[in-house]
């Protein structure tokens, strides 16, 4: 990716590099958070940076506590210094200024040396099949985000001119057959969706009563209770699923369900550790390493919200169940920001004929300025995730510190934010992937501002 000396970069190119660089970051410290061999990031001096969960378990710490403890305090026995120490390699990571270089400690116990060659050959083969299957969805996304965004023109302005024209338009039949190629189009960039994303939830109402009886009687340890005859909710029954199972086999022990309302369904009996397991992962890791690591994403892709509380040495998991109630928004503010001027007008001309007032902008450091300018309470930020300059997380936190308390709905043909694709979004904020309908875009508006 060489550039001559008089070359510019467009703020466009430097915004997608960041982009993959922080992705390529995150997916090696994520290989390294559940590998089972205890390692650990020293300063020069001592000093700990980081650990996976191996080092924090097998010495018994807490990741609070990391950054408070040096190697001597920890490992008396281990100076810091590069080379072997008893069953402790320090290995020294070589960056431009000597003096930043930091250190990798590594649990090599002895006792299994001889096992280390199989071990290694086994990881080596895992992670190279993990890389390529990141490229393919880091291509795959980078595809995405450009093609939806013309298929949001594309299908969106065609779907105003056909509803423009008379009923006996001979240009009707035409308009519905370019509408109809970017149908079979969508259907293409669903397949490429699939490399890039973890398949979207299928929401549907159920008993959830019944549900849980229909798992207990096939896991005998999922003990349930409740004193009502039924309860119906709605959620991805098979996300459900997923959850309950692997929380079972997390707890290794019965675990009780106890459902008195949708707002309170609580298991208890799971182990003292289950928030700092939950937590210790990143959110990309709580997407594509599955087991425990998914609950979060599960349960949050089917609305359901939960909370861990601590309960005499155990953990109890509160799950609150969407009541999906939806109602319209009266005349609320709302500003549209996307680099894409074809989206935000059709954005605008979808949501002013719902009886919103609504302004754009063609940037982050724009809509700051209109903002200032205008001094205006908006109710809603509509945000392209992937803009030059400012990318749509870092305007939705500079607003939200101008307007506290506003809501945020991202909108993106590809996002590789881990908080997105997890499901794990701050209260008042919502996801919508491009190309979308009119109604999905009203709905997700009038959910946010109910």
């Amino acid at each position: 990716m060489e550039k001559s000396e008089n070359y510019l970069w467009p703020s466009r190119e430097v915004a997608r590099l960041l982009s993959l660089v922080e992705a390529d970051r995150r997916y090696y410290e994520d290989i390294l958070t559940v590998l089972p061999v205890p390692v650990a990031i020293v300063k020069a001096h001592g000093q700990f940076v980081s650990a996976n969960r191996a080092f924090l378990r097998q010495q018994q710490l807490k990741i609070t506590e990391l950054g408070a403890l040096s190697l001597p305090r920890v490992l008396p026995a281990v100076p810091p210094e590069p080379g072997v120490h008893g069953d402790w390699h320090l290995l020294r990571i070589d960056r431009w200024d000597e003096e930043a270089s930091d250190l990798v400690l590594v649990h090599c116990p002895a006792a299994v040396a001889g096992e280390a060659p199989a071990a290694g050959a086994a990881l080596t083969a895992f992670a190279l099949q993990e890389a390529a299957t990141l490229a393919s969805a880091k291509l795959a996304g980078r595809v995405l985000h450009e093609a939806n965004n013309l298929l949001m023109v594309l299908s969106g302005y065609g779907e105003e001119i056909l509803d423009a024209l008379p009923p006996a338009s001979p240009l009707r039949e035409d308009m519905r057959e370019i509408l109809r190629s970017t149908d079979r189009i969508k259907a293409m960039s669903a397949q490429l969706q699939s490399l890039a994303a973890p398949p979207k939830p299928v929401r549907t109402p159920f008993d959830l009563l019944a549900f849980l009886r229909a798992v207990s009687a096939r896991e005998p340890g999922l003990a349930l209770t409740s004193a009502l005859p039924s309860l119906t909710v709605t959620a991805d029954r098979s996300h459900l699923e997923q959850v309950f199972l692997t929380l079972l086999r997390y707890a290794a022990r019965p675990v009780a369900v106890a459902v008195q309302s949708r707002q309170a369904v609580v298991l208890s009996g799971l182990p003292g550790s289950l928030a700092e397991d939950l937590e210790l992962l990143s959110p990309a890791a709580r997407v594509s390493n599955g087991a425990l690591s998914a609950v979060p994403a599960l349960l949050l892709a089917s609305r359901v919200q939960w909370r861990v509380l601590p309960v005499a040495g155990e953990s109890s998991l509160h799950l609150a169940f969407s009541n999906d109630a939806v109602t319209a928004g009266p005349a609320k503010r709302i500003l549209v920001v996307d680099d894409e001027e074809g989206i935000r007008t059709l954005v605008r001309k979808v949501l002013e004929r719902q009886g919103f007032q609504v302004s754009e902008a063609e940037s982050g450091a724009a809509a700051l300025g209109l903002l200032e300018r205008e001094g205006a309470a908006y109710d809603l930020l509509i945000s392209d995730m992937m803009m030059p300059g400012m990318d749509g997380r870092t305007l939705a936190g500079r607003v939200s510190q101008l307007r506290p308390g506003i809501r945020i709905l991202f909108i993106s043909g590809y996002t590789d934010d881990a908080e997105v694709q997890s499901g794990r979004l701050p209260a008042g904020t919502a996801f919508l992937p491009k190309p979308f309908q009119h109604s999905a875009l009203v709905d997700a508006v009038n959910r946010l501002l109910a």
